[in-house]
């Protein structure tokens, strides 16, 4: 069974992860969806025939196999601060070596990714990167 995400459909108005405040104003996976097939009922015999008979149809249908998961304002720029904050303390540092600061530099990547701050997710690009380079030496 597969999951996809549709675009056509808008993001309910759900708990953020952080604070429980209902919200949809970040988004930071869609909710997922899945087919499943169901018979429909096209045409039937009236309740007084002999002979009771039933047309059916399969059809396709779609339903919310995972909600999505989202976050508010507040909480989304709090959190922007908190990375921006360890970039700002361990960037050179992690720029000098970063392969002894790996698994570090690929969290806050994906954190970066995940809540979508775009010049934070630049910064860990090009580290990322250097490091890409510098295994390959």
């Amino acid at each position: 069974m597969s999951f996809f995400e549709r675009d056509d459909v808008q993001t309910t108005s759900r708990p953020c992860k952080s604070c429980r405040k209902t919200t949809r104003s970040h988004i930071l996976q869609k909710a997922l969806y899945e087919e499943y097939v169901t018979e429909v009922v096209i045409d039937s015999s009236d309740e007084f025939a002999n002979k009771q008979w039933e047309e059916t149809e399969e059809i396709i249908k779609m339903r919310k196999a995972k909600e999505a998961v989202v976050v508010c304002h507040i909480c989304w720029l709090k959190r922007r601060k908190e990375v921006q904050n360890i970039i700002e303390k361990d960037y050179k540092k992690w720029e000098k070596n970063p392969l002894a600061h790996i698994s570090r530099i690929h969290v806050v990547a994906e954190v970066c990714n995940t809540y979508d701050f775009d010049t934070e997710s630049n910064k860990m690009g090009s580290l990322i990167s250097k490091l890409k380079e510098s295994t390959i030496q």
